[in-house]
């Protein structure tokens, strides 16, 4: 074993336990018929994921829910960090202070974000509905409405991720040369068309490794749903993460709370080799 193997062993080993033996015990378990405090385990093989499939009337509507979840993140969270990022690009005082109070909503703890959030959209007491009120609207309830929870929660995750994505974004286009701005100027190209055929192929990469953390993190959110919600009203905000979370701690059968947690990593590990096969960034001279 060479110095370079050596020295990295302890980080593999690390890794290893902190991933391969849980996914272990998950899989394991998954194949058990396991209540918290009930009883002794009894092996069922593949009961548990025929019964998420076939029985349970939760856990395909939360499956389609996360799904629609990470794409109405994924529409808010790679646009609106673009557009920032194109109005903060120019390096002037103004634009250096914006970039550092745009970091705020990264940096707050997610419990912070809940309770502020749901006092400032509480229909009576909260300063969203006192601001309605006084121009004549009715507050409606944001988080009691079935049609309005899923989407106030998109926005509210959302708006805790832009600024990592407006870094980012502002970090690549710090690398295109001001120089190919200046050519395609010259050659009569407008605004929009610099933005097609120069700033965006240009910060390819970064929109991809974007969209591929985005995706991911929207997917496992759970504190925030959890904490402002829970799941409801009436279900409409019950994604996979909560399901799950509901069916270990809440109904206390961690055998299948297991199965629906395999299923979820499996979907992940797909979805996560699907986007580097066919939107990894190619190199030039590559196909």
């Amino acid at each position: 074993m060479n110095r370079g193997m050596l020295l990295i062993l302890p980080v593999v080993i690390l890794a290893l336990l902190i991933t391969a033996v849980p996914l272990v015990n998950m899989t394991y378990k998954s194949l058990q018929k396991t209540m918290f405090g009930f009883g002794k385990e009894r092996f069922i093989g593949l009961e548990n994921y025929v019964n998420l499939f076939t029985k349970d009337e939760d856990f395909l509507p939360s499956l389609w829910r996360s799904f629609l979840w990470v794409f109405e993140n994924l529409l808010v969270q790679l646009t609106i960090p673009m557009l920032i990022a194109l109005l903060l690009q120019e390096n002037n005082l103004f634009n250096r202070l914006s970039r550092t109070l745009v970091l705020i909503p990264w940096i707050l703890p997610l419990v912070v974000i809940s309770v502020v959030w749901r006092w400032l959209l509480e229909p009576n007491i909260g300063y969203v509905g006192y601001l309605l009120r006084s121009v004549g609207l009715n507050s409606p309830s944001f988080f009691g409405n079935k049609a309005l929870a899923f989407h106030t929660l998109v926005l509210i995750n959302s708006w805790h991720f832009i600024p990592f994505g407006t870094i980012l974004m502002l970090a690549a286009l710090s690398t295109v040369p001001q120089s190919l701005y200046d050519a395609a100027k010259v050659d009569g190209a407008g605004a929009f068309q610099r933005f097609i055929y120069i700033t965006f192929p240009m910060i390819g990469r970064t929109i991809w490794f974007v969209a591929l953390l985005a995706f991911m993190w929207s997917f496992n959110t759970f504190d925030l749903i959890w904490l402002i919600t829970e799941g409801g009203p009436a279900d409409s905000t019950l994604t996979l993460p909560v399901y799950i979370y509901k069916l270990a701690f809440k109904m206390y059968n961690y055998g299948k709370a297991s199965a629906a947690s395999v299923v979820s990593t499996l979907i992940l590990i797909a979805v996560a080799y699907a986007y580097f096969k066919v939107f990894s960034p190619k190199k030039e001279g590559t196909r």
